[in-house]
């Protein structure tokens, strides 16, 4: 007697979401950045709208979208924004196309948003993976941003307060990630992604 043939079928992964954050200078946009260089696969970047000005080096479209306040009011009237907020007096948010455009390919998507954002983002897509960025500690980080040379002494210490009420939440996040080494940093960021798509309630497997 012949026997049943077993067969089954595993289900291709369904794109990820992933929400970076972090304490504003803890690396986190050299980290993605890395994460680019090294990545075998392809993910969708977003980038977010943002009302600020550029500063030195940073490109249009790249780094973000710099748009006047004007059209970023007009964008959040006519729904094109998945979320936004204000951060130091600027505008902030993600255009709704880029997420949408992404998941319609297939593809993992990488999106740079602080704690709020992160927030209102999984309101609509809970499944999002989020990971914390956190220098190795606070002198360092301090002394990052000084290095930087692009706030005054009260932004600084704004930073610093905001700095405090983040790190109050970070048991919202799933991951938290030390960036001692960029390398192993983004080395670790891409473990995270690969263990994530091994996950069962991210790939079905059925049997016929």
């Amino acid at each position: 007697m012949e026997t049943e043939a077993f067969r089954y079928i595993i289900e291709d992964p369904k794109p990820l979401i992933l929400i970076i954050s972090g304490l504003s200078g803890s690396g986190k946009d050299t980290v993605i950045n890395r994460l680019k260089e090294i990545a075998t696969v392809d993910f969708h970047f977003v980038v977010t709208c943002n009302t600020r000005k550029k500063r030195e080096g940073e490109i249009d479209g790249r780094d973000y979208h710099f748009i006047t306040r004007e059209k970023f009011l007009d964008m959040i009237k006519n729904g094109e924004m998945l979320e936004h907020s204000v951060v130091y007096d600027d505008m902030k948010g993600v255009p709704r196309f880029e997420i949408e455009k992404a998941l319609e390919q297939g593809k993992d998507i990488v999106l740079r948003l602080d704690y709020q954002g992160m927030r209102k983002v999984r309101e609509v897509y809970p499944e999002a993976i989020s990971i914390f960025v956190i220098p190795p500690d606070a002198e360092a980080w301090i002394n990052r941003l000084r290095a930087r040379n692009t706030d005054s002494e009260e932004s600084l210490q704004l930073r610093i307060r905001t700095a405090e009420e983040e790190l109050k939440n970070i048991d919202s996040f799933d991951y938290v990630l030390i960036n001692k080494d960029i390398d192993h940093a983004a080395m670790d960021l891409l473990t995270i992604l690969r263990a994530e798509h091994m996950r069962i309630r991210n790939r079905a497997i059925y049997t016929e």
